[in-house]
């Protein structure tokens, strides 16, 4: 293997380690008033969700996006919420209940190297998440799975956590599991990248 192939191969493990993620008596620093000023849901995802879509919030935490994205899709459509923490999911719940929109949310916890969903969704948000996967090979497999043929999947990694040399490392086993990069979006909150099924 040349030296490239070994550079991108350490990277893919450091942005696919165990252990990274929030628990949640921290969820607090990732769903306040603060952090909507910096990262506004609607801003980063208006442009790809309409009333009427199913999509995915894999790695949902408390819900900072997760209700945001059950307003855009209206009455007619459907957020699935996905985290590995039941706690996590039950922020969701109860900040939904508060806005009036439970009912178009669908609340599933997963596994730690597996989402766990048959579903064939319209948009899906990884959000600062893949870099806790243990295997970014296989979730970007599975997410790949889950979206329609015209579906579109965000990826947007932290810059103090991903680096660009993993962030690109991170894009070419995306590449590698039927990945397409349509798009490399700015002002979504860091390092971002839309991504679709290969057709």
């Amino acid at each position: 293997m040349s030296d490239n192939g070994n550079n991108k191969h350490q990277a893919v493990r450091k942005v696919s380690r165990k252990n990274r993620v929030c628990p949640h008596k921290f969820s607090f620093m990732l769903d306040n008033p603060l952090r909507r000023l910096i990262q506004n849901p609607e801003k980063i995802l208006g442009e790809y969700i309409k009333p009427g879509d199913t999509v995915v919030d894999i790695g949902c935490g408390p819900g900072f996006f997760s209700v945001d994205m059950a307003k855009m899709v209206g009455a007619n459509g459907t957020a699935v919420v996905v985290d590995m923490q039941v706690a996590m999911l039950e922020s969701v719940r109860k900040k939904a209940r508060r806005k009036g929109v439970e009912d178009r949310l669908r609340f599933h916890q997963c596994a730690p190297d597996r989402i766990g969903l048959s579903i064939q969704a319209d948009f899906m948000l990884a959000f600062y998440m893949v870099h806790e996967t243990p295997n970014a090979a296989a979730f970007f497999r599975e997410a790949g799975s889950m979206l329609k043929k015209d579906g579109k999947l965000l990826v947007v990694e932290p810059k103090m956590h991903v680096g660009q040399n993993d962030f690109e490392a991170m894009l070419h086993v995306a590449k590698n599991e039927g990945l397409d990069i349509i798009d490399s979006p700015d002002n979504k909150g860091g390092r971002s990248v839309l991504l679709s099924r290969r057709r």
